[in-house]
């Protein structure tokens, strides 16, 4: 709403200070031609607008503010209290011994000596023997085949064209009229003596289009065949001999000493050390300390926001309509001519 009010101020206002253009304003009749008579008699009547008017207030309201709070209060705490107390205890252990005793003990005595012994070795004999093998040799050839040859031959075609043999003319053409007067508006004109078109000569071209017939040479291409010769290199196969040394192995027994290792079992008695863990009961005494929860009350202070309402003076903005006395031009009598459409309240 005090959107809308504004709005009607200001155009209020804007009426009230347009000027007038020769005994038209702009609340009165459409403009017609300057030189033409004036639509009527103009006359002023008072009206009363509402302008808005913004002022600066103080007013009190009422807010909340909180103010801090001391309060005491108790709370229980447990504090551990320790306690020594003499406890006995005891155990057992294992506490090693150590002891000898006899044991018999079996072993292997090595025995060496010499045995003659055989072996079979292969001996490598070589011999000269003759073998074949084949080849491929390369042999070139001459070889006749046909292949297409592409010559282009000129021929003489006959083509129709157009031309055209048309020419200039002068002729009397209409052409739309700016002659840059203010006599026209709204695709109406005011003055019946304004041409919206004239008539000037202009140059026209007039076309005359000929079909004529015209010989061309074109290149056509033509395909022959011919005869020619190419080479080509063919591997045939050849078989050649070589000699080549071949290993035969051959067994042969030989005879050689070798040492032999026999063992012998021998029993004898020897004294081992071994360790042994002896049972023993160990008893003492030590210290133990305990703890033991004691409930004590605490005094204790804590801080609380307590809400007050409280009357506090702000400035605000205040918006009035004040009462405007404006003169606002009427027409009372109708336009001159047909052709104006008037716009008079």
């Amino acid at each position: 709403m005090l959107r809308y009010l504004m709005i009607v101020g200001s155009l209020a206002a804007l009426l009230a200070t347009a000027p007038a253009y020769g005994g038209h304003s702009v609340g009165g009749c459409a403009p017609c031609d300057p030189c033409a008579n004036p639509c009527g008699e103009m006359h002023y009547v008072q009206k009363t607008v509402y302008t808005p008017q913004w002022t600066t207030e103080t007013r009190k309201i009422m807010v909340t503010q909180y103010v801090q709070e001391q309060r005491e209060t108790t709370r229980t705490v447990y504090r551990c209290v320790p306690e020594q107390q003499q406890v006995q205890r005891s155990c057992t252990v294992m506490v090693p011994e150590v002891r000898t005793k006899t044991v018999p003990v079996t072993y292997c005595k090595p025995v060496c000596r010499q045995v003659e012994r055989q072996y079979t070795v292969q001996v490598p004999e070589w011999s000269q023997v003759e073998r074949q093998y084949t080849v491929m040799v390369p042999h070139v050839e001459t070889r006749q085949g046909v292949r297409q040859v592409c010559n282009w031959v000129e021929e003489q075609v006959v083509k129709k064209v157009v031309r055209d043999c048309g020419h200039w003319e002068v002729q009397m053409v209409q052409v739309p009229c700016h002659t840059g007067l203010r006599c026209c508006r709204r695709s109406m004109c005011c003055d019946p003596c304004c041409v919206p078109t004239r008539t000037v000569c202009q140059r026209v071209w007039v076309p005359n289009p000929v079909e004529e017939e015209v010989t061309v040479t074109v290149c056509r291409p033509q395909v022959t065949e011919e005869p020619y010769e190419y080479q080509v290199t063919v591997c045939k196969p050849e078989v050649r001999s070589c000699m080549v040394n071949v290993c035969q192995m051959k067994c042969e027994v030989r005879t050689a000493m070798c040492t032999v290792t026999d063992y012998e079992t021998v029993t004898a008695e020897r004294q081992v050390c071994y360790t042994v863990c002896v049972p023993q009961e160990r008893t003492w005494t030590e210290t133990v300390t305990t703890y033991r929860q004691v409930a004590e009350e605490v005094p204790c202070t804590y801080t609380v926001c307590v809400p007050q309402q409280v009357e506090r003076e702000v400035q605000v903005q205040v918006c009035q309509m004040v009462a405007q006395t404006i003169q606002v031009p009427v027409c009372t009598v109708t336009c001159c001519r047909p052709c104006c459409r008037p716009r008079c309240r």
